[in-house]
């Protein structure tokens, strides 16, 4: 439920004004409801808000550190700190019986480092005078709406230093106290250049695939393939398989544990497999490859016997459309190349190669492809698998690439702390109350915890928080908050670290998370109050695509470089913490929890950078005489 302070005022004036009569008490209860709301008028103003504001944190969660800064803000005699006390506190009783069951009784910070000096000033000013920010701005012949977004965190602009000044000769401000705080224009050279944004091959590539599709449609596969595609799922998932299995099977997780919905296919008894989404999309390329004419570098053969799994024990059929892949990324030989031939291998092995041990699907060949040696079908494309997997050493997505930018400048990761601010200001721009200013909120806290505790995607995509600290995201006793995930929420790879998680997200966050668990998330869920997403989508459900909600964040906020996702910052705090800490590499591992062997390969490139700069040293002493 959300309560704004309109209606918390309303609210506590009808429970304390007698209108039943004219009397000196109804006159009186009028004088004390002003003085509450005095009181109150100067508590929001220092806490960036406005009675147009939605009830948060201050008056909840962190209402007692908040009291407690607000009293040592204030100039005045001890009785008027202990009224003004008093008054605040019946205004929290009074938002909690409005506000029950749904408020919470969550342990406040003692601080907030996250307030600019400009906007610590401007509160502190405007809470001295115990009026409401309305009146201050009516006074000061300045825009209501321009006031309350300096309030919220939006910084004034050139045009608006008029404006700026006319509010501190009101406030009783030296001249310029405000303005001198504000954030200096920095040179475009101090922010670093948009150097790398040269164009990158992979995009331009996939923008030109894009337009040439061949893969079969999920809805034009044949019922004989989904019949083949059904034994080859369970196969690969079953506890006790039929046929002779390698040890590694296909993973199914909760639905709610899995960062996308998936089709149908991919899902048995309300689990759901990314694998075989996946493996599922390689088949639908390589039959989409077979039916293409001769003409346009397919196989040429009809649609229909494209599909069969048969097709791996073709050798000459997997080397056609390896080659057609290669043709399509011009000329290079890289990971995708790598794993089409392991899926391959696998099919043919002749231990556990699921397509060695069913030759009864040689039937689902065409006649002009008919096999009769199936042992030995299989072991050709083995082996040429084997050959393939042994070449492709080539990088056609290279990482670095959309944020080479952020990577040439000496603090790669100030851009994207610029972004979280720009993030800020556009949120405290945006109508008190809008879902707009949510959506900002939501999307500065998420950059902000990508960059503390650069997990992978799907981690903040399914990502869960529940008021009585049983989710994801919870906070210990003692305030602090931290991000727990179970071994298997995590990528079902070799070079994963599949262990348990449970790290400490830096306390000067705690103010930005209870501020968006308190006023924004809800805004954002709706009627879904049940939703335990912590980051929900724009419909208050669960994303499908967080990448591309990072990708629109970063192109928008981040001009230094190229729109990038959450794997890109993981890249970005790994070098940047490297580069300034040599050699630690098991802190990386630990910040991105990933093996060790991992972060030693993916970063070989900085030991040897460590190494020249070594040797540097070494050749700047040898003297010469």
């Amino acid at each position: 439920m959300l309560l704004s302070y309109e209606k918390l005022i309303n609210s506590r004036q009808n429970e304390i004004v007698d209108t039943s009569s004219d009397n000196r008490d109804a006159v009186m209860s009028v004088q004390i409801f002003r003085n509450h709301l005095s009181s109150l008028n100067s508590f929001l103003a220092f806490n960036g808000k406005s009675s147009e504001s939605t009830v948060g944190h201050e008056l909840l969660s962190s209402f007692d550190a908040k009291l407690k800064a607000y009293l040592a803000s204030l100039s005045v005699s001890q009785h008027s700190k202990n009224d003004r006390a008093s008054h605040l506190r019946a205004w929290q009783r009074a938002a909690k019986s409005l506000l029950e069951p749904t408020v919470r009784d969550v342990i406040p910070r003692s601080n907030d480092s996250s307030v600019s000096p400009f906007h610590q000033l401007l509160r502190a000013a405007i809470a001295s005078t115990g009026e409401s920010a309305k009146s201050i701005a009516k006074r000061a012949r300045t825009s209501t709406t321009t006031a309350y977004r300096w309030l919220k965190g939006a910084y004034p602009n050139r045009r608006a230093l008029p404006a700026l000044a006319r509010l501190e000769a009101c406030l009783g401000l030296e001249r310029d106290s405000l303005r001198r705080l504000l954030p200096a224009i920095q040179d475009a050279a101090n922010r670093g250049t948009c150097a790398g944004r040269t164009a990158i091959p992979y995009r331009e590539r996939q923008y030109v695939n894009s337009h040439d599709r061949f893969r079969i449609p999920v809805d034009a596969l044949s019922e004989r393939f989904m019949k083949e595609w059904n034994d080859f799922f369970e196969h690969k998932t079953a506890t006790r398989p039929r046929l002779k299995r390698a040890k590694r099977l296909w993973r199914l997780l909760p639905k709610d544990k899995i960062a996308r919905d998936l089709p149908a296919y991919a899902c048995r008894h309300n689990l759901g497999c990314t694998t075989a989404e996946l493996n599922m999309d390689r088949f639908r390329s390589y039959f989409g490859y077979l039916s293409l004419p001769a003409s346009d570098g397919g196989f040429g053969v009809s649609n229909e016997e494209a599909q069969t799994l048969a097709w791996f024990a073709v050798a000459d059929a997997v080397d056609g459309y390896l080659e057609f892949m290669r043709n399509r990324s011009k000329g290079i030989t890289h990971g995708g190349h790598s794993s089409f031939a392991a899926l391959g291998a696998a099919l043919t092995n002749n231990k556990t190669g699921y397509l060695f041990q069913r030759p009864e699907l040689a039937a689902h060949l065409p006649s002009s492809s008919k096999i009769v040696d199936w042992e030995g079908a299989c072991a050709g494309t083995y082996e040429l698998c084997q050959d393939w997997k042994r070449v492709a050493t080539e990088v056609s997505r290279n990482p670095q690439d959309p944020i080479r930018g952020l990577l040439n400048l000496s603090e790669p990761l100030l851009p994207v702390l610029r972004a979280i601010s720009k993030l800020d200001e556009k949120a405290a721009k945006a109508p008190p109350g809008s879902k707009a200013e949510a959506r900002y909120k939501r999307d500065a806290l998420l950059l902000s915890m990508l960059v503390a505790n650069p997990l992978r995607a799907r981690n903040f995509v399914i990502m869960s928080w529940r008021p009585d600290q049983t989710g994801n995201l919870y906070r210990r006793e003692d305030g602090q908050w931290r991000i727990r995930f179970e071994a298997k929420d995590f990528k079902s790879e070799p070079k994963s670290l599949q262990t348990q998680y449970d790290a400490p997200l830096p306390r000067a966050l705690g103010h930005r998370i209870e501020e968006y668990l308190d006023e924004f998330r809800p805004r954002l869920v709706g009627k879904n109050a049940n939703a335990s997403w912590m980051f929900p989508n724009d419909k208050a459900g669960k994303w499908k695509t967080m990448n591309r909600q990072l990708a629109r964040i970063t192109r928008a906020f981040i001009p230094e470089s190229h729109s990038f996702g959450p794997h890109a910052v993981r890249h970005l705090v790994a070098t940047d913490y490297l580069r300034k800490h040599p050699n630690d590499y098991p802190t990386v591992s630990q910040l991105l929890h990933d093996k060790l062997e991992t972060v030693l390969r993916e970063y070989a490139h900085l030991r040897q950078d460590d190494s020249f700069g070594k040797y540097e040293e070494h050749l700047s002493a040898i003297q010469v005489h």
